[in-house]
């Protein structure tokens, strides 16, 4: 999806009400000269502002798209791979944003200024309500920015918590199966995670062993054979055994086995947990 093709009625009309504002600001700019503060300034560079924001997300969303993160909002994710969209997540949150607050709460003090020294040098473009209505805009356009920051640092705390126990359980053996999973691109990669997994400290808990000679013995995660020598665990309640490194990965997702769906607690959890009603037979 192209940058044209990201911009809805909204923003078309926004962009225009806002383009002509600005030019009707230039042609009203010589009846400011008498104002106390240049508040002529503020309101040009405060829709300046309004117009880059609303131009670099529609830039990055629609970087994002043609890159595959359909599914992520572009100023949630603080890990874009890709050089233009890390760019512009950087300059929203690094300047645009702290920057356009500063702007705006020193046009509430200009603004003030002009309203109790020089009233009467605002031209009919720019009446004192419509000025008093653009500021509530512009503090409430910060607030909803702000919000979306705290979720971005959330999100990205997640994502670090997330990389720190995929580091605590990955091996060799699972470097050389399933490369390096504790990199993830971003916040979308934590779907499959939602909290229902065992803790690192409870997986390094459950049974594990050095496979010996067993003729047909199969992990049905990689799809490989169980050889000689493999570090592998045996889940408890079911005793399916699978490759120490498949697991692992696996239980940091969801706590329950790949084969049978039999739940499998942590130490801590093990007592609150019922025992699995198991098959008359049932395959490694």
């Amino acid at each position: 999806m192209g940058f044209v093709d990201q911009i809805s009625a909204n923003d078309a009309i926004l962009l225009l009400s806002l383009a002509y504002s600005s030019v009707d600001i230039i042609f009203e700019w010589d009846n400011f000269r008498g104002c106390v503060q240049p508040i002529h300034w503020w309101l040009l560079l405060s829709y300046c502002f309004v117009i880059a924001f609303r131009v670099s997300h529609l830039l990055g969303t629609s970087s994002n798209s043609e890159l595959g993160g359909e599914d992520e909002n572009f100023l949630l994710n603080l890990r874009q791979q890709k050089t233009i969209p890390r760019l512009l997540v950087k300059a929203t949150w690094c300047l645009l944003l702290p920057i356009f607050a500063v702007w705006t709460v020193t046009g509430s003090f200009w603004f003030n200024d002009v309203m109790a020294h020089t009233p009467e040098c605002l031209p009919m473009g720019a009446h004192p309500w419509f000025i008093g209505f653009w500021q509530a805009l512009s503090y409430l356009w910060i607030l909803v920015h702000m919000m979306f920051g705290v979720i971005a640092w959330v999100l990205e705390r997640r994502i670090r918590n997330a990389e720190g126990d995929i580091r605590s359980i990955e091996n060799d053996d699972s470097i050389a199966r399933w490369g390096h999973m504790s990199n993830l691109a971003g916040y979308s990669s934590l779907a499959h995670n939602k909290g229902k997994g065992l803790s690192p400290k409870d997986i390094e808990g459950l049974d594990s062993f050095t496979w010996g000679c067993c003729e047909g013995a199969e992990c049905s995660i990689c799809l490989n054979d169980l050889d000689e020598g493999d570090a592998v665990r045996r889940l408890p309640g079911c005793s399916h055994t699978f490759h120490k490194s498949c697991i692992d990965l696996w239980m940091l997702r969801r706590a329950d086995c790949p084969l049978c769906k039999c739940k499998v607690a942590g130490a801590s959890q093990a007592s609150k947990t019922p025992a699995c009603v198991m098959p008359a037979v049932f395959n490694l």
